[in-house]
């Protein structure tokens, strides 16, 4: 779905609203994991699997403002969304594409 609405909206100068799409897509995924995982304790898990030491901070795990909090950053970076789940990248899509209009003499 991603990708049609990239080629949809490409035909526009519209990058940097393709940018912040991506940014709030980013955002809103690491929301869902968070509501997922339920409980700080195995978010600290994760951050410890990365590599990263205690002491951790408590955040809450049902609130949209804490998915842009550094922890869940760490814990799902970006490039874990690209690479592993293979979300595309709306930020780098070449915008403002001429379409050739056919038909015409």
């Amino acid at each position: 779905m991603l990708r049609g609405f990239a080629n949809y909206f490409r035909v526009a100068n519209c990058a940097r609203v393709l940018k912040q799409v991506m940014s709030w897509l980013r955002r809103r995924l690491r929301c869902i994991q968070l509501k997922q995982w339920k409980k700080p304790s195995r978010l600290h898990r994760r951050l410890k699997q990365l590599g990263y030491q205690p002491p951790f901070r408590h955040i809450r795990m049902q609130s949209w403002r804490n998915a842009a909090s550094p922890l869940a950053s760490l814990a799902l970076p970006n490039t874990y969304l690209h690479n592993d789940l293979q979300l595309m990248d709306l930020a780098k899509v070449k915008t403002g594409i001429t379409v050739p209009e056919f038909g015409v003499s």
